[in-house]
C-alpha cells in the first residue's frame, strides 16, 4: 500500500521551506533585490519548474544581469552552487539550492547530491569556451596540445570556473613568468576551493594576497605597459614602497610626470620618486605629505580668484541691467552722489552739510533693495562675492594679519596649479 499526500493544484497556494539560520544570519546583510530573486527561484525549485531570467526579470522588476549578479553573492555566500553544463551549444549553469546550515555549521558530512539532468555533458560546443580557446592560443603563442585542452575544460567542467575566471589565472600566471598548465590548474583549484568564481572576488584575492604582484601590474599599467616587468624593474618597484616608504596613491602620481616623456620607463619615475624622497628629507615631511605650493604661486591664487569674483558680479550686473533698466539707473545716481559727498567732506569736513546727500543715497538703496527683491532677486546679487569674506580674498585681514583661510587656499591652489599645468 501506498501513501501520498494531496498537493494544492495552484503553486501560488503551497508552501517552501525556509531555515531559519538563513533568515536570521544570511538574510539581513543581503541586498533586497537579491533576497528577492532567492525566495522567486527557489520557489520555482522546489515544485520543479523551469523559469528563465526574462521571465523572472519581468515579474520582479529587475534587469537579467541583476539576477546574475545575484547569484555571484549568493554562491559566494555558500548558499548556493552553479552546476555548469553545455545547452545547445552554450554553456549555462543551473543553481544548485544547498543547506544554509550545512555551510554555516556542518563539519563536512556527505556531499551534496547533485541533480542527474544537470551532469555536464561537455563543453566544446560553448562559444565562450570556443572564445577562451582562441584566447589561449594567442596567449600562448601556439597551438594547444590535447593535453592542455582537456585541462582546459577539466577546469570548466569540474572546478567549474567561468571562462573570465581562467583568463585571469592566465593573466596572472604569465606575469610570474609561469607557463604550465598544471601551474595555472593549482591555482585555479585554489580559488574554487574558496568559492572564488568571479572576476572581482578574484582581483580582490590577489590584491590582498598578492599585494607586491598587484603593485607591479598598477604601475605598469599606469606607464601604458602591456607587458610584464623585468626582474630589475620589480627590484626597483619594490624599493619604492618597502625602502623609500611611498604609497601607491603617490607612485602613480609619479607615473604621471611622465606624460611629458616620449618613452615613459620605470628608470625616470625611480629619479622622480628619488628627488621627491631628498625634498621631503630636507623639508622634514613625510614622503608622502603634500609639497606646499610656494607664496608666489599662492599669490596668483588669489589674485585668480579675485578677478573671478569680480567678473562675475559684472556679468550679474550687466544681467540686471538688461533686465530691470531702472537698476542700472539708480546705481548711477548713487555714484553721482557719492562723488558728491566725497567733494563735500574734502572741502567742509564733517560739519553736517553731507547730511542730505548721505539720506539721499539711503533711500535710493532702499528703492534699489525694494526692486530686486520684487523681481526675485536676492539684495546682493549684483555684489562681488569673494570666497573669503574676512580678506576679500586678498589673504591679509584689515590688521595686516595672514588670514584664516590660508591653509584651506594652500589646498585649492596646489589643484589650481596642477590643472593649468595640464591645460
Amino acid at each position: 500500500m501506498k501513501y501520498t499526500i494531496a498537493k494544492p493544484g495552484d503553486i501560488y497556494l503551497g508552501n517552501i521551506s525556509i531555515e531559519n539560520v538563513f533568515i536570521n544570519e544570511i538574510m539581513p546583510a543581503a541586498p533586497g533585490d537579491f533576497v528577492k530573486i532567492y525566495l522567486f527561484a527557489r520557489l520555482y525549485g522546489e515544485i520543479e519548474r523551469p523559469l528563465t531570467d526574462l521571465v523572472m526579470a519581468r515579474e520582479l522588476g529587475v534587469t537579467q544581469d541583476r539576477i546574475k549578479e545575484a547569484w555571484n553573492y549568493w554562491e559566494e555566500n555558500g548558499v548556493i552552487r552553479k552546476l555548469y553544463q553545455n545547452s545547445e551549444g552554450e554553456l549555462d549553469y543551473t543553481i544548485l539550492f544547498l543547506s544554509v546550515k550545512e555551510a554555516l555549521y556542518g563539519e563536512g558530512g556527505e556531499e551534496e547530491t547533485v541533480p542527474d539532468q544537470v551532469e555536464t555533458k561537455g563543453a566544446f560546443g560553448s562559444q565562450a569556451v570556443k572564445d577562451l580557446m582562441k584566447w589561449l592560443e594567442g596567449k600562448f603563442a601556439r597551438t594547444l596540445s590535447p593535453q592542455e585542452l582537456k585541462e582546459v575544460i577539466s577546469w570548466i567542467e569540474d572546478l567549474n570556473m567561468p571562462p573570465e575566471v581562467i583568463m585571469v589565472a592566465v593573466t596572472y600566471s604569465l606575469e610570474k613568468n609561469k607557463t604550465s598548465f598544471k601551474y595555472i590548474g593549482k591555482i585555479l583549484e585554489g580559488w574554487s576551493e574558496s568559492g572564488l568564481k568571479t572576476t572581482d572576488s578574484v582581483e580582490a584575492h590577489l590584491e590582498e594576497n598578492d599585494q607586491r604582484h598587484f603593485r607591479y601590474r598598477r604601475v605598469m599599467k599606469a606607464l601604458g605597459f602591456s607587458r610584464n616587468p623585468t626582474e630589475s624593474e620589480m627590484k626597483t618597484m619594490d624599493t619604492w614602497f618597502d625602502d623609500m616608504g611611498f604609497n601607491m596613491d603617490k607612485v602613480l602620481e609619479a607615473c604621471g610626470e611622465t606624460s611629458g616623456i616620449p618613452n615613459p620607463n620605470i628608470k625616470y619615475v625611480n629619479g622622480v620618486l628619488k628627488n621627491w624622497r631628498k625634498e621631503a628629507g630636507e623639508k622634514n615631511i613625510g614622503v608622502n605629505d603634500k609639497k606646499p605650493v610656494s607664496m608666489a604661486t599662492l599669490n596668483k591664487y588669489y589674485n585668480y580668484l579675485r578677478n573671478k569674483a569680480e567678473k562675475e558680479a559684472d556679468e550679474r550686473r550687466k544681467e540686471i541691467y538688461k533686465k530691470i533698466p531702472r537698476i542700472k539707473e539708480i546705481d548711477e545716481e548713487i555714484r553721482k552722489l557719492g562723488a558728491d559727498l566725497s567733494k563735500v567732506l574734502i572741502l567742509n569736513g564733517a560739519d553736517g552739510s553731507g547730511k542730505d546727500l548721505s539720506e539721499k543715497m539711503e533711500e535710493l538703496a532702499d528703492d534699489r533693495a525694494i526692486i530686486l527683491t520684487e523681481n526675485n532677486y536676492e539684495i546682493g546679487y549684483t555684489e562681488v562675492h569673494y570666497k573669503c569674506d574676512k580678506c576679500n580674498d586678498t589673504g591679509l585681514t584689515d590688521m595686516g594679519e595672514r588670514c584664516s583661510c590660508i591653509t584651506e587656499r594652500m589646498e585649492e591652489a596646489e589643484e589650481w596649479q596642477e590643472k593649468r599645468k595640464k591645460a
